[in-house]
């Protein structure tokens, strides 16, 4: 009879699961149960026929295995991917939630689907995990060896592939694309408008170095100036990473694969083409993040104490280029920093070393944002830029429960927000129209909090989470494009920021740029390629690293990995859902990552 049992349970397995995917996220209007269940499932057609056949001969083979393998952490880590899926599907469908909360039957059915994709999320990491748990069982292979020149300078290779692989991007969209936060920087950088630290305030004076150096020929030679220095740094940075990974002895996959990952990717060489500051800033936050990961490597992990000064100040100016050339950089690299300190406690060089590279950072960002930006007239940013969530959150609240505001409620609402716009301009999936009608009234911000949005939220909280899930579910659902807004910025502005002041413009025809720009998005539409280009993934793939430190019971090296979760944390609060850029540093990490996790996951601190 035991026997029995066990020989049916991965049928049943199989059976739920393949219901679960069968289930669309469409929703019926029918009362009944079973009605419900009748118009949202499709179990004829082709794709569901074979992703069935699929998982009914993976649970049958390896039914023993997953059983053996599951434990606590690939129990959790289904459950939350299986909910980010129910998430993802109701908004990406319906863009409400009520896939899952239309009503006591619809709960019913998304809770039946939950427990299939739990299933098979917990037998996918089960099988994952038992791989890694084979290789590292197996002695260690001697690391294959590229040819003789290529290892012995790794890092000029790397570095001419990255540049030659992004050159068609450089080429068709000579002399590069000015987005709309770039041409903002130039405007100021020329007094246009007023200066502000909205966008780093010096990497617009580096802006406007370079511009005016240009401008001696003419106005595209000076953006085209900008963008070749841009090109070559974030080109040095990512060669540095595939470089530093390869020293630590990484495997021949992880090497091959890293340069690839920089040189292929769309993301990298379209964004190593624009006047922005998101290209700048992952090549730095890449950089920072290998040195911080060798940093821990050398000296927490092997016990070694050689150069010790050295290593700190070159992780110090990673850090500080880091800092300056994003708004919140900085919370990233101090989060970072403290880790480290807590780690090295023991280590007396090496924490004094950290402790002065950390307050040295500390005090020439604060120099840098404090004293001399007040000396250069920079405008400080507007604090509307943190409130993305709150905003969405009373917008969405006026467009669905729009006589349930007191006047109390609306007085303190129209003193910082335009109130009466403020339904009509909501978008769930972009916060910018609303948090444009902010006002900057003194005490009207403490007043908004204390007697509206408070408030409202306990007595329509469904709005509030409505409006965070909607604009964020990008972040951790891997199955859904950002159609808000473009993934890539292959655009020149145009008016109002073009006054006309610059003559900006493309050389090369329009059907070239075309084919280029088609041959980006293409990534986003063919199967695994669109998901290397989709935010959520880099989000599940990090849960997953960190899922495998603690079933190796290394838990605490997930500690080390606080920049690329602040990262997520960033992005949950942007104002954008699942935007590629907001993403990239996330992306830009996930080798040195996947080393840290995976290659190296046989030594460190317990």
């Amino acid at each position: 009879m035991e026997r029995t049992s066990r020989n049916i349970k991965p049928y049943a397995a199989g059976i739920i699961t393949a219901a679960a995917l069968s289930v669309s996220p469409k929703i019926s209007e029918e009362t009944g149960l079973f009605e419900k269940i009748l118009y949202e499932m499709n179990g004829i057609g082709l794709r569901e026929t074979l992703l069935t056949a699929a998982v009914f001969c993976l649970y049958v083979k390896y039914w023993s295995v997953i059983k053996q393998r599951q434990n606590w952490v690939t129990r959790c880590l289904a459950g939350l991917f299986s909910v980010f899926t129910l998430i993802g599907m109701s908004y990406s469908y319906l863009k409400n939630w009520n896939f899952i909360f239309g009503d006591w039957q619809q709960f019913l059915i998304a809770a039946l689907t939950g427990i299939g994709y739990y299933i098979f999320y917990n037998a996918c990491l089960c099988l994952l995990y038992h791989i890694g748990i084979k290789r590292t069982a197996e002695p260690k292979e001697k690391v294959r060896k590229l040819p003789v020149w290529i290892e012995k300078n790794y890092g000029v290779f790397s570095f001419l592939c990255i540049v030659t692989g992004w050159l068609p991007y450089l080429i068709c969209f000579l002399p590069g694309s000015v987005a709309y936060d770039g041409y903002r920087q130039l405007n100021m950088a020329f007094g246009i408008e007023q200066i502000s630290n909205h966008h780093p305030w010096l990497l617009t004076e580096c802006f406007s170095l370079l511009m005016r150096i240009g401008r001696c020929v003419s106005d595209n030679f000076g953006v085209f100036l900008i963008v070749i220095v841009m090109y070559v740094i974030e080109a040095v940075c990512y060669a540095v990473v595939c470089s530093k990974i390869k020293s630590w002895g990484s495997p021949l996959w992880l090497n091959i694969g890293t340069l690839i990952f920089f040189v292929v990717l769309p993301a990298f060489g379209a964004y190593a083409q624009v006047v922005m500051k998101d290209g700048v800033f992952t090549a730095f936050f890449a950089l920072f993040f290998v040195l911080y990961i060798e940093l821990c490597l050398k000296y927490i992990k092997q016990k070694q104490q050689d150069s010790v000064l050295k290593r700190c100040f070159a992780l110090g100016i990673a850090e500080l280029a880091v800092a300056l050339t994003r708004n919140n950089g900085i919370y990233m690299v101090l989060a970072s920093d403290v880790v480290l300190l807590i780690f090295i406690i023991r280590k007396r060089r090496l924490l004094v070393a950290a402790f002065v590279m950390t307050v040295g950072v500390t005090m020439l960002y604060q120099f840098a944002e404090g004293p001399l930006a007040s000396a250069a007239g920079v405008e400080p940013g507007s604090v509307k830029e943190m409130l993305s969530v709150p905003f969405q959150q009373t917008a969405r609240y006026l467009k669905e429960y729009p006589d349930d505001v007191t006047s109390k409620e609306r007085k303190a609402i129209n003193k910082i927000l335009d109130y009466d716009k403020l339904a009509e301009i909501y978008q769930p999936e972009r916060s910018d129209n609303v948090k444009d009608t902010y006002k900057d009234k003194k005490g009207g911000l403490k007043r908004y909090f204390r007697q509206a949005w408070l408030p409202m939220l306990f007595k329509h909280p469904d709005a509030y989470f409505e409006a965070t899930l909607e604009n964020t579910y990008g972040y951790y659902y891997p199955f859904y494009n950002c159609n808000t807004l473009s993934a890539y910025q292959f655009y020149i502005q145009d008016k109002p920021l073009a006054t006309g002041y610059f003559d900006i413009h493309y050389v090369m025809p329009e059907k070239v740029r075309q084919l280029m720009k088609g041959y980006a998005e293409l990534y986003s539409k063919i199967p695994v390629l669109a998901q290397l280009c989709n935010p959520a993934v880099y989000t599940w793939l990090l849960l997953i690293m960190s899922g495998w430190l603690f079933y190796r019971r290394k838990g605490k090296q997930v500690l080390f990995l606080a920049a690329p979760y602040l990262n997520v944390a960033v992005c949950l609060v942007s104002p954008v859902n699942g935007y590629l850029r907001y993403a990239m540093p996330l992306m830009a990490c996930m080798p040195a990552i996947i080393y840290w996790c995976v290659v190296d996951c046989s030594e460190g601190p317990e």
